[in-house]
Parts: structure tokens; C-alpha cells; sequence
């Protein structure tokens, strides 16, 4: 039995293909702010307990606030320090929290027993006599890391009982010469560590032996790191730019995320290390795809975002901006009538046919008939998709193009072409066209040929409308119309070569800075004799001094 036809499948315009969102754009979609709080200064730090109920630790001025994120309440707060605090960490158990600040002291805190006023911390280490910007537990979190503005990294053993100055590092490296912003410990070992700091340099060290195994240039102060999935891979943000790093191809740049025009601050992973947030001064927190480094979706927040966590589930992320910490959480998803829905209904489960009706006719006579749906072959369907199912291609050409088919929308049209086309029925459907069926069609032509989601159709349409015309006989409204079309044409490949030969031109010069960037002894020693050429002004005076004898004539 023969198919029976189906109707043409209508191109999507740029409005409703907006409205077919992906599956990964929806599910950050839902992720809707629910409350704000606001604290006595600048939010510098925010963390999510990697445990549930995956509890919110901000840092702002002299105090540490614990937030439930369950009841959008504040748990604690911590407020005896004579100095700022900037940097928390959570330990993998969520039990311990290590904070660091201006004092230089690193403090680790037993969030299970600080509660009411027993508030004094687990361990204390005199890590620096500058700001600690940055700590970081061990993977196995039996340490802690320090990274501070003197750009030292020490580590410590949260066993140690030392108090203060006397607590002795477990180790203490020069990481930079300027300041550390941010580090990353590893966790899948416990001896590789990454360092960022404000002399644009990432580093990553082996602890085992205090060397540097890598060394990254990102050109701008390095505002914070983080190990992508397999930890081959890191992702580092300084200036405005993303970039993504192959630890095990030397440092070699792979990617450059440019979705943000200021400083971005913070890099988070979620949803299981598939997804890269990064958040910037410019309000902008946006969501890639670690697969593709691909832009899923982007908030747009009412101050500059300093800092940002999500927590292992999705459902609960936390952004400080300005003095305020905003807690967003997943919204639910709205439940849909399926079948799966209605199973637990007896009465569906019982009838499985259509129900029986009695019509009454005139006569008053009762007859029984069941309700049945109509088959998709007698479905009502336009009357161009009957022509076209009828193979009446020349009469639907000119159906569309006389001026009886009335449509605001190109979509249609195309699609009832792209029938035609693929079957490859195109020269025989335009030829013997009337003047006004082929003066409208190259009106058509010229306003639509160049849209690219129209252009694979309509570019066999127009060469079948020059193989089949000559356009030397045809009427002088239709040749002056084919003529336009014939000059829009050659502009477009003008600039078609422009374009390439701009490609070209730009793609030859980054060949070429590439292979000039090297160390600059080896600059000197290539230039004495495959320099480049250097040009400069010649002095006419010297080069072209006139003879004595015109002189003296």
C-alpha cells in the first residue's frame, strides 16, 4: 500500500526556533532566585558544604555567616576577628571549614560543635604576615594550603596542635612574585596544586619535590582556576577571557571563552563537571558545556558578581555581589497529564474502545454508531499540498507566484520549493511561465535568495530560472528583474572574495606570529640572517647629493 502524502515541512523563522529551546537551556532556566540577604560590607568569598543539606558560608568584612539554604535562614555567625576574612573551604565531609584573611592566619573551624557561644576555632596557623587569599583542603583532608599576597603557598596538617606562629608548615614554596589570587588542590592525588597570581602566571607544582611542572601566560592578573573533569584540563579566568589549558601537552591553550566584556572572578563546575559557570564584574553569570565549551545560558544580575557556588546537586547556587548574597534554586518542573498519569485510573484501564453514541434522525428513529477519529488520509490539507500531492508542479509554481496565493510568511513558500526541488522537478515546474509568474519568482528570488536558512533551496531555483530562460527574449520587465538579480548576485561574490581573501590574509598573519614567538636570544641569532625586513625612511639629502659641477653652475 502506497504512503499517502504528507504535507510540506514548514521552514522555522528565527521567532519560533527561539521558542524550541534545548533540554540543558530549560533545565538552567529553572534556576530562579528565591531570597537575598544582605551583609555589613563586600561579599569576598561564598561556599556551598559539599554535604547536605549543603549549607551557604559567606565572608564579608569581620564576619562569617552560615546560611541554611533549606529554610533561608542564617545558622551562625562569626564575628571575633580583628581583620577582614576573604577565602573559606569547605573539607569533603562538610564538617570543617578553613578561613583565611588580613590577619595572614589560617583558621579551621568544627561546624558541628560552634554552635551558641562556643565559637572558638579547631586550629590556628600564622600562615603569613600578608592577606591569605586563597584556602584550599587536601583531597584526603588531612591538610590545608595557604596562598597569600607575599605569593608563598604553605601546607599545614589540620592534626597539628601548634597554636599561631609555632604551627610548623608541612611544606613552603615561592609560587610568585606578586601576589596569589586563587589555587586549586587536586583531588585526585594529593601532591599536585595550581596557583594563580597577579603576575598574570598559572602554575602547576609538584609538591612532592617543590617543582614546577607547568607554567601558563594568561596576559592578564589571574582571578581564579579550577581542574576540569580527568583533571588533564584546567580552566583559568583573567581579564575578560575564559581560556582552557592541556595539562598533558605542556600547557597548550585550547579553547578561549570570550562571553564576558569585564574581569570574570569566579569558575565553578556543576551538574557532575558537564558545565563551566563563570561570573564577572560585567553582572553576567554564564553556563558552558564542558564538552563543546558551548554558551547554554546566562543570568543577568543587578551588581557585579565577585564571587559564586553551586552545590552537587543543582538545586541550590549562591552569588555574592556587592553586599548581597542571592540564593537561586531550582524550580520544579510542572507536572504533565501523560499516560503514566492516568494509569492508576480504573475507569481508563476498563474501557478500551470508543464509547457508543445514539444519533436521532428525523424520523425519530435511534441508531447506535461509535465515535471514530478521522484517518490521516482524509485529513483536510492545503490546496498546494493537494497539487503538490497530485505531482501539478508547474501549477503550483504558478499558484504562488501570480499573485492569488496570499502569505506574509516566505516559510511557506520555500518549503512548497524545496518539494519541488528535491524531486528534481524545478526546470520543468518554471518553464512556460507567464511574464507575471516569472517577475514575482525573481522578486522572491532577489529578497529572499541570500537568507542562509533559504539559500540551499533557493540557490537551485534561481540557476534553474537561468538554464531555462534566455533572458535576452524575455519580456523587458522580466529581463530588467533577472538583471537586478544577476548584479546582486556578482556583489555578493565580491564580497564573498573580499571576505576570503580577508580570511586569508588574517589567518597568514597569525601563522606568522606564531613562529615568532620565541625566547628573544633566538629572535637575535634568526634575525642576523632571516631577519625580516625592516623598512624606514630613506634621507634623500645623502642618498642623492648633488654633483660639484651642478652645484657650481
Amino acid at each position: 500500500m502506497a504512503q499517502s502524502y504528507l504535507p510540506a515541512e514548514k521552514f522555522l523563522s528565527r521567532k519560533q526556533e527561539t521558542v524550541l529551546l534545548d533540554e540543558d537551556v530549560i533545565y538552567w532556566k529553572r534556576m530562579q532566585q528565591l531570597t537575598v540577604f544582605q551583609e555589613p560590607a563586600v561579599v569576598s568569598s561564598v561556599r556551598i558544604s559539599p554535604k547536605k543539606p549543603y549549607n551557604i558560608a559567606t565572608t564579608s568584612s569581620v564576619r562569617l555567616t552560615l546560611y541554611d539554604t533549606v529554610v533561608c535562614e542564617p545558622l551562625n555567625l562569626f564575628s571575633r576577628f580583628k581583620k577582614a576574612v576573604t577565602s573559606i573551604d569547605f573539607r569533603h565531609d562538610g564538617r570543617l571549614i578553613a578561613i583565611g584573611g588580613d590577619e595572614g592566619k589560617v583558621r579551621i573551624f568544627d561546624i558541628e560543635k560552634t554552635t551558641g557561644n562556643n565559637k572558638l576555632a579547631l586550629r590556628v596557623m600564622q600562615a603569613s604576615q600578608s592577606t591569605v587569599k586563597s584556602v584550599n583542603f587536601s583531597a584526603r583532608g588531612d591538610t590545608v594550603f595557604s596562598m597569600a599576597d607575599d605569593g608563598i603557598v604553605k601546607q599545614y596538617r589540620v592534626a597539628d596542635t601548634a597554636y599561631g606562629v609555632n604551627a610548623v608548615p608541612l611544606l613552603e614554596i615561592q609560587a610568585h612574585e606578586d601576589a596569589i589570587r586563587c589555587g586549586a588542590v587536586s583531588q585526585m592525588n594529593d601532591y599536585t596544586v595550581v596557583t594563580g597570581g597577579y603576575d598574570h602566571k598559572v602554575r602547576v607544582w609538584d609538591i612532592r619535590n617543590k617543582q614546577k611542572t607547568v607554567e601558563l601566560d594568561c596576559e592578564y592578573p589571574v582571578e581564579s582556576v579550577v581542574f576540569l573533569p580527568g583533571e588533564q584540563l584546567i580552566a583559568t579566568a583573567a581579564g575578560p577571557i575564559v581560556k582552557i589549558w592541556d595539562m598533558t601537552g605542556g600547557g597548550r591553550q585550547l579553547q578561549a571563552l570570550q562571553a564576558h566584556y569585564k574581569t570574570v572572578t569566579s569558575l565553578r563546575l556543576a551538574t557532575n563537571s558537564t558545565c563551566l559557570l563563570t561570573a564577572g564584574i560585567d553582572r553576567r553569570i554564564n553556563a558552558f558545556r564542558t564538552t563543546n565549551y558551548s554558551l547554554i545560558h546566562s543570568w543577568s544580575m543587578p551588581s557585579p558578581v565577585l564571587s559564586i557556588d553551586i552545590s552537587k546537586d543543582d538545586n541550590s547556587m549562591a552569588i555574592g555581589m556587592g553586599n548581597l548574597m542571592a540564593l537561586y534554586r531550582r524550580a520544579d518542573i510542572k507536572k504533565e497529564i501523560t499516560a503514566s498519569a492516568i494509569s492508576d485510573d480504573k475507569r481508563a484501564q476498563i474501557r478500551t474502545a470508543a464509547p457508543i453514541v445514539q444519533l436521532t434522525e428525523k424520523n425519530n428513529q435511534s441508531v447506535k454508531a461509535e465515535v471514530v477519529a478521522k484517518s490521516a488520509d482524509k485529513l483536510k490539507i492545503s490546496r498546494v499540498d493537494t497539487m503538490l500531492s497530485g505531482f501539478k508542479h508547474a501549477a503550483v509554481i504558478k499558484y504562488l507566484f501570480s499573485g492569488n496565493y496570499r502569505t506574509t510568511l516566505d516559510t511557506g513558500i520555500v518549503s512548497f520549493l524545496r518539494i519541488i526541488v528535491t524531486r528534481n522537478a524545478i526546470h520543468r515546474a518554471i518553464a512556460g511561465q507567464s511574464t507575471i509568474v516569472q517577475k514575482n519568482l525573481l522578486k522572491f528570488l532577489r529578497q529572499n535568495l541570500f537568507k542562509s536558512q533559504y539559500f540551499p533551496t533557493l540557490q537551485s531555483v534561481t540557476l534553474a530560472f537561468f538554464e531555462v530562460y534566455n533572458v535576452e527574449k524575455l519580456d523587458k520587465s522580466v529581463a530588467s528583474a533577472a538583471s537586478k538579480l544577476r548584479a546582486q548576485l556578482s556583489r555578493e561574490l565580491e564580497v564573498q572574495k573580499m571576505v576570503c581573501s580577508l580570511i586569508g590574509s588574517i589567518d597568514m598573519i597569525v601563522a606568522t606570529t606564531k613562529l615568532n614567538v620565541k625566547s628573544s636570544s633566538e629572535i637575535i641569532e634568526n634575525d642576523d640572517i632571516f631577519g625580516e625586513p625592516i623598512i624606514s625612511a630613506i634621507d634623500l639629502d645623502q642618498e642623492f647629493e648633488p654633483s660639484d659641477e651642478k652645484t657650481t653652475n
